[in-house]
């Protein structure tokens, strides 16, 4: 999705051969049956497999953005609860554009920025999460002082004041509270064992505002965008990692065509590490978990080796694959603003992929992204890792 800052935006009439000549094949409500070994997990949208309705699912929302570009009727309360019940997993587009060329979940985001200008969205329960961002830089509604405090006793360089190759960019997910935050400890752990020459903005870090875009709130996403983009190139910095796929997400599709600068997931870093031998992984893990494919880091940015290639170094580590795996990965429910708007829906979605996790015989669930192992956590009943957790183990830096 290759839309840089300086680019005219994109409108949802750009889109319109997409959506009037959808066939309504219905490509976009299963799996290929050929990719999954039981008919238990064919399914592939998660709000269109929970609420049984056309409308709920790809080719019933490309009806509606036909009929809204056509005046044929005015959206409702109830067009935007459909609208917004979308996770924007991509799982409908990696389905389709192959065979149709259709870009069904860019359609969605575009008639939420529609929504969002015209006043009939976003939805009543995302309004406090883009209040916070606007007043006070985060979605969480944490006050200032709370990503200097993430850092705090790390022992990291401060890119405000010292230079490195890479800027560690934490996000907010990862400095919101004391869980997540042992998890940033387990990543600056592993980079630093790893050789890895990096720094971090602390609380003159921005938030990369990546709810904004996916609530349609562009005019909320680019009042600060060439702003964080100053600072970014101010640190001298020639890479940002960050762990954070949602993060990850938008810089490299939002920010990065208006700097020179490399855009990586901590994972990927790691990887290439590790092939050429930086990485010691020595400790027994003892786990027999199947690892979940974050739908930002898999289907919108294309990372699915890099996790894998340190999860099978590590001894002890029994990985297993999901039936929905890869690029077909299931959602684990809480993206696209759903999680707020309806909880409900977000916690049947991760149900539905814990059981799945158990089908395949895990144990455990490992992930690489903190929205989906704060909302596995805190639905179910299996346990789940943080995949740095993991290699920070396999390092012997920390136990599990």
């Amino acid at each position: 999705m290759d839309r840089g800052l300086t680019r005219k935006r994109e409108k949802l009439t750009d889109y319109r051969d997409d959506y009037w000549v959808c066939g309504k094949c219905k490509m976009c409500q299963s799996m290929n049956v050929q990719k999954v070994e039981s008919a238990r997990f064919y399914r592939n949208c998660p709000c269109g497999t929970r609420y049984r309705f056309e409308s709920y699912y790809a080719a019933g929302m490309m009806e509606i953005a036909r009929a809204i570009t056509n005046m044929e009727f005015e959206p409702t309360q109830k067009t935007a609860e459909i609208i917004y019940s979308c996770n924007l997993c991509g799982l409908c587009q990696e389905m389709c554009f192959p065979l149709k060329g259709m870009h069904t979940t860019r359609i969605i985001q575009l008639m939420r920025e529609k929504a969002v200008d015209e006043g009939w969205g976003p939805l009543e329960a995302h309004k406090p999460m883009l209040d916070s961002t606007a007043e006070k830089d985060n979605p969480f509604g944490l006050k200032q002082g709370f990503k200097a405090k993430a850092v705090k006793g790390l022992g990291v360089k401060d890119l405000t004041k010292e230079k490195a190759e890479n800027l560690l960019f934490v996000g907010c997910a990862y400095a919101a509270d004391e869980d997540m935050q042992s998890k940033l400890s387990s990543i600056v752990k592993v980079l630093k064992a790893a050789g890895v020459d990096f720094g971090v903005l602390g609380d003159a870090e921005p938030c990369c505002r990546s709810f904004n875009l996916a609530l349609g709130d562009r005019d909320g996403f680019e009042e600060k965008a060439l702003e964080n983009i100053e600072l970014f190139k101010a640190t001298g910095a020639s890479r940002i990692i960050t762990a954070c796929p949602h993060c990850l997400q938008v810089l490299r599709d939002e920010y990065c065509k208006s700097m020179d600068i490399e855009v990586l997931h901590v994972t990927e870093l790691l990887s290439r590490v590790l092939k050429k031998g930086g990485i010691e992984l020595k400790q027994e893990v003892g786990i027999r978990a199947a690892y979940h494919d974050p739908c930002m880091l898999g289907r919108w940015c294309g990372v699915y080796n890099s996790p894998r290639r340190l999860l099978q170094a590590l001894p002890g580590l029994e990985l297993l694959e999901f039936e929905r795996k890869l690029e077909d990965s299931w959602c684990c429910g809480s993206g696209g603003g759903v999680k707020a708007s309806d909880p409900e829906l977000a916690a049947w979605a991760a149900k539905e992929r814990i059981e799945e996790a158990r089908a395949v015989g895990a144990d455990a669930i490992v992930t690489a992204c903190p929205h989906c192992e704060s909302h596995f956590s805190g639905t179910g009943d299996m346990r789940v890792y943080d995949i740095f957790q993991l290699v920070a183990a396999g390092m012997g830096e920390e136990a599990i």
